[in-house]
């Protein structure tokens, strides 16, 4: 009775494991992988001057297939974060796909002094798309893409 026990509590502790796979690690939409950017690379700093915590450049304007660097410059770090309800019908899942390091949907990796993350705009729907900084937020570190044919 005693090894029937411990031997179910073995084949509980493999399963939740990973032994068993569920539909969630299924790949879809908003878990596949972006395609390649095949156009320009645009710059965008991620700064601190004074006390002001910004993009720069705050706005720009690119094409479907473009690719965006954005680069740690000064300041504490930074990270990208585009607000759901302000990217065109669909991005979603493509721009949290076009960002394989982030940290959650539609967010990046944290970015410090010297390093920087890239967002590839292959395949986008054209449309503006609305980002900030989380940890700056609350000091305006807000900007927009837009994304044109």
């Amino acid at each position: 009775m005693r090894v029937t026990a411990m031997v179910a509590g073995v084949a509980m502790v493999l399963a939740a494991c990973g032994g068993a796979k569920t539909d969630a690690a299924k790949p879809d939409s908003t878990t596949a992988a972006a395609p390649a950017a095949t156009g320009a690379t645009h710059v965008i700093n991620m700064v601190m001057e004074g006390t002001a915590y910004r993009f720069v450049p705050a706005e720009i304007a690119i094409k479907v297939g473009d690719k965006v660097v954005f680069k740690g410059v000064s300041g504490a770090a930074h990270n990208i974060v585009f607000w759901k309800d302000s990217v065109p019908a669909g991005a979603d899942g493509l721009l949290t796909a076009a960002m394989p390091d982030g940290t959650a949907p539609l967010s990046s990796k944290m970015v410090t002094d010297g390093d920087s993350t890239v967002v590839s705009f292959a395949g986008m729907p054209v449309g503006d798309y609305k980002m900030y900084c989380l940890p700056h937020l609350a000091m305006g570190m807000k900007g927009k893409i837009t994304v044109a044919q």
